[in-house]
């Protein structure tokens, strides 16, 4: 009989533990979910400032080692197994102008994805640029379906990807797309104070 209780108080012991961590576990993933609603992006001749929609979070730190300072995805997700992503970023400095830019990515992309739908959707900014979003559908030589919206800045182009792993996912998730583009601020550069 002693065995038998001193073998359910350990037992109860380990449950507890096991709890415990869990809820550590748990709570700190929450917090890290939590920890960025807005974040910019930085090029060497623009900067922009975006926010994640209700329902998404944006991370600056997951998507660092594959280029992407800056990532969002759903609540509840992650960077690396989320069913829909998103990505910001600045156009390399030799685009400045957006039209050229997307000339160059259409071509790019033609082999794998095809030709996309140009502009299916437009609007402006938090202040006041024009964007516009392409579509570029899954093939068979590449699976994720993508919509990017593009912005003209001065001397620069920003642009923000979303991408899915699946139609379902992505018929769900493409509107989350204009609602970053419409958080939008251009950020002007800030020139280094030189000693003369």
């Amino acid at each position: 009989m002693r065995g038998k209780r001193a073998q359910l108080k350990a037992n109860i012991m380990k449950s507890a533990w096991i709890v415990w961590i869990a809820l550590l576990v748990l709570g700190a993933a929450l917090e890290a979910q939590q920890k960025y609603t807005g974040g910019i992006v930085y090029g060497p001749k623009a900067a922009f400032n975006i926010s994640a929609p209700e329902g998404w979070v944006l991370d600056n730190e997951s998507g660092v080692n594959q280029g992407q300072p800056c990532v969002l995805y759903p609540k509840g997700e992650s960077w690396a197994d989320a069913r829909t992503v998103m990505y910001a970023k600045i156009a390399s400095t030799e685009f400045e102008d957006v039209n050229a830019f997307v000339v160059w990515a259409i071509k790019g992309m033609m082999k794998t994805h095809g030709k996309p739908k140009e502009k299916i959707a437009s609007g402006k900014t938090k202040d006041g640029r024009d964007y516009f979003i392409n579509e570029y559908p899954a093939t068979k030589t590449y699976s994720q379906w993508e919509r990017v919206g593009y912005i003209q800045l001065p001397h620069a182009v920003a642009y923000i990807v979303l991408s899915s792993r699946d139609k379902a996912s992505y018929e769900k998730d493409s509107g989350a797309l204009e609602k970053v583009l419409k958080t939008l601020v251009y950020l002007e550069p800030k020139s280094e104070n030189k000693p003369k």
